[in-house]
């Protein structure tokens, strides 16, 4: 898709963003109802990064990867995926991250007021979100495993709140790929009860870093490309696996593309 702002590159099975800047896609979010494509798509907004992309191409998860192919909004989130368009000369013409979107989407509620819906990992985040802003509600998440019961009895809490609440918009605040078969199985129940459809947002740990429970790099190694380093020294037990060995699968990956 293209206009005058922002066209899509395909890579990896996605039809990825490429937009100077945050700044240019945040009005056709906020007027996601008007897009062209908004009767075509699903109405989602996710941002794999480079881990993630890796997941996707897993057998197991490709109907998950053909499903979010037709989300409304796929931004870029790493460089890696940057490097890679412009290597294949497709160039992406930034990177555009969750963790930058949300401050932006926020302060933009603020002047508008929309409804919005937050799901988030315990009621700190939801308690200090809503001290900012009103109109909002927001569902603390209970521990829970994909095709459980208790999945089964988040995913009706969810649909009771936005039947209750009728937000605009959703962002799901948990790890990935937990929010994305989440936001999927709260969309496939209200498409099918004819309920109108919010849109929703992705974006992991994205309200963490706003309120500042979790630390984000400096800017200046974001903009080099190594925040990837930072989050591995922050948390070694648990980043090693995806930094270190996943590397070899994105190398593994990138090959695979280009053969394309």
């Amino acid at each position: 898709m293209e206009n005058n702002m922002y066209h899509t590159v395909h890579l990896f099975g996605l039809d990825f963003i490429s937009a100077s800047s945050l700044a240019v896609l945040l009005e056709p979010i906020m007027d996601y109802q008007n897009h062209p494509d908004y009767q075509n798509k699903l109405p989602f907004l996710i941002t794999p990064n480079a881990d993630q992309v890796v997941k996707l191409d897993q057998p197991q998860y490709q109907a998950l990867r053909e499903t979010l192919s037709q989300a409304l909004f796929i931004l870029p989130d790493g460089y890696p995926i940057v490097w890679f368009s412009r290597l294949v000369r497709k160039p992406l013409k930034a990177r555009l991250t969750g963790s930058d979107l949300f401050p932006l989407l926020w302060h933009r509620a603020k002047q508008s007021q929309p409804k919005i819906l937050m799901i988030v990992g315990n009621e700190s985040i939801g308690r200090e979100l809503k001290q900012e802003y009103e109109n909002m509600s927001y569902y603390a998440l209970p521990f829970f495993d994909l095709n459980t019961t208790t999945f089964d009895t988040v995913c009706q809490d969810i649909i009771d709140n936005i039947i209750d609440f009728k937000p605009k918009f959703v962002i799901l605040g948990i790890s990935f790929i937990k929010q994305e078969y989440l936001g999927l199985a709260v969309h496939a129940a209200l498409k099918a009860q004819r309920i109108p459809l919010p849109l929703f947002l992705c974006l992991g740990a994205s309200a963490e870093f706003y309120i500042g429970t979790q630390k984000r790099a400096p800017r200046w190694l974001q903009k080099i490309g190594l925040e990837w380093l930072f989050r591995l020294l922050q948390e070694p037990r648990r980043m090693w696996r995806r930094y270190i060995i996943g590397c070899w699968f994105l190398l593994k990956l990138y090959v695979k593309e280009l053969r394309k």
